[in-house]
């Protein structure tokens, strides 16, 4: 049985590739939601029943 490195070797770079898309997508919604919480501290709602 011949094995076809050429083959592994793509499908480990592929799965490399997504492995490192993954991280970088995670790291770049983190800080979104980091600066969205942020900004909800600073600026908080307003409810309807605080004006009655």
């Amino acid at each position: 049985m011949k094995i076809n490195f050429i083959l592994i070797a793509v499908a480990i770079v592929a799965i490399l590739g997504f492995v490192y898309f993954i991280i970088k997508r995670n790291q770049k919604d983190q800080k979104e939601l980091e600066k969205e919480l942020n900004q909800k501290e600073l600026k908080p709602e307003k409810h309807d029943s605080e004006h009655m």
